[in-house]
């Protein structure tokens, strides 16, 4: 997993003599299936070219971290669809993930943007599959279908569970006979209250999986009346991390779940996205916390006066791309990267926003 932290710890331990290489290196590609795989002969071709564009002041550096790039790719399999190689004289950090890289080889400052849009792409969910007596928890990213643990939760409930089978009947004590008036409240509250000690726990490990993994955004899955039941429970920070409630059985599959779960994951993103840059073109427009237009924008990146930097993906100016993301990290500022409808509306502004700590 990727993480913003790990975009700025690297942008701290590289320098202006770093070499980013990013591929698709996806076997399942045609070209990538020949003897030769096409991403091998386009790098070949790529650092040769790279070489060639070198300063003299450049060459030191190079030919300490030229020998270190080959021996890494000499006997390099794929294990995904995109790779990130960060080689420094000193540095080398590999990010090997389930989305698809340009094709690209510089030598200079470091490239992160790409790293930036994987981190939009891998913004991890928490899918939590929950009913009266057994809860389900699968930890999955947007941009993949995999999960990275699966932890069930199972209500204790032997001693009782044959009477709630029967709704119709009055339930049955162990010696036989059956359990009349308040008697039969008093042990359907006593069942009440077990559910409800179970979806404290569903609630307290549902806490300590966001904290260990980082999830900012919950799915529940379920019969309503427990997921609901889960939710009320909830402290109010973890109930406004729900961004959902389906209804997936807990027989379903976990491929199952997350082919019904990410769908509903990625539109929140993108009306997240929309909000989100409405917003900002709000504020510019009243003349409040917002810029629009690159020279505002850019402007404002100068004056450290961003808090969050909007940028649409993918973003054609590629020196602009590379510079924006340092700079942006340099000043303190976030970096969202939006798709669809949120970069059309920026387009329609100058192709680039920025929400401000303050205005001028």
């Amino acid at each position: 997993m990727i993480t913003l932290d790990s975009v700025r710890e690297l942008l701290a331990e590289a320098d202006d003599q770093t070499l980013t290489i990013t591929l698709e290196v996806n076997p399942a590609l045609p070209e990538n299936q020949a003897a030769t795989p096409g991403w091998r002969i386009w790098l070949k071709n790529a650092l040769k070219d790279v070489e060639a564009g070198l300063q003299p002041e450049q060459m030191e550096a190079w030919r300490a971290i030229r020998p270190r790039v080959d021996a890494f790719f000499q006997d390099y399999l794929p294990k995904s669809r995109g790779l990130a190689l960060y080689m420094g004289r000193s540095l080398e950090r590999v990010y090997e993930l389930s989305v698809a890289f340009e094709n690209r080889a510089v030598f200079g400052p470091p490239v992160v943007a790409p790293l930036l849009w994987a981190v939009d792409e891998y913004e991890p969910y928490l899918i939590i599959q929950v009913d009266q007596e057994k809860a389900q928890f699968l930890s999955a990213y947007l941009g993949g279908a995999g999960t990275e643990e699966t932890i069930t939760l199972e209500l204790a409930s032997e001693d009782w569970r044959q009477y709630t089978m029967a709704p119709t009947m009055a339930p049955v004590t162990a010696g036989g006979g059956t359990i009349q008036g308040s008697h039969r409240d008093r042990f359907m509250d006593r069942v009440d209250e077990q559910i409800e000690r179970f979806h404290r726990q569903v609630v307290s490990q549902a806490q300590e999986l966001v904290k260990k993994n980082g999830a900012q955004r919950i799915i529940l899955a379920g019969p309503e009346e427990a997921a609901h039941a889960v939710r009320r429970l909830m402290p109010e920070s973890l109930a406004q991390a729900v961004v959902a409630i389906l209804p997936i059985p807990l027989r379903a599959a976990p491929h199952e779940v997350l082919a019904q779960a990410l769908p509903v994951a990625l539109e929140y993103e993108r009306q997240r996205e929309v909000a989100l840059v409405d917003q900002v073109i709000g504020l510019a427009r009243a003349g409040g916390r917002g810029a629009v237009g690159r020279d505002d924008v850019l402007a404002a990146l100068e004056q450290r006066r961003v808090e969050v930097l909007l940028v649409p993906w993918p973003l054609t100016d590629r020196d602009l791309r590379a510079r924006l993301s340092v700079q942006a990290f340099e000043a303190g500022s976030d970096v969202e990267m939006v798709r669809g409808a949120a970069a059309e509306k920026l387009e329609a502004v100058g192709g680039l926003a920025a929400r401000l700590y303050y205005a001028v």
